[in-house]
């Protein structure tokens, strides 16, 4: 194994316990209904369930997270823009200055 791959795995290693307990229960269910023991087996069930919502969660808070760090950059990125923006509308600012400046000039030259 690389170490991207056992890094990848690291990374979801709480699913991967959160599905062999799953997994476990499911069995120990199975059992249970098997043996008539049907308590057991109904509390099992629920256990399950329940691992099953938090596994849920956990992947939709996950995504969540991808989410807002998207955003973050796309807001970064606007930010970039804005700037660029108010520097371009400065540097025309002083393009039509120098223009208006010129153009009196001009203007005065050809009136003499």
């Amino acid at each position: 194994m690389n170490k991207r791959m056992l890094k990848g795995i690291w990374d979801i290693r709480w699913t991967i316990i959160t599905l062999f307990m799953i997994i476990s229960f499911i069995s120990s269910t199975i059992q249970d209904f098997i043996s008539k023991d049907y308590e057991s087996g109904f509390n099992n069930l629920m256990i399950v369930l329940l691992f099953i919502e938090v596994l849920l969660l956990l992947w939709s808070r996950a995504d969540a997270e991808k989410l807002i760090d998207l955003q973050d950059e796309i807001i970064d990125s606007q930010d970039t823009i804005i700037k660029q923006n108010e520097k371009s509308i400065e540097l025309q600012d002083e393009l039509i200055a120098k223009q208006s400046k010129w153009i009196n000039q001009v203007t005065k030259i050809a009136k003499r």
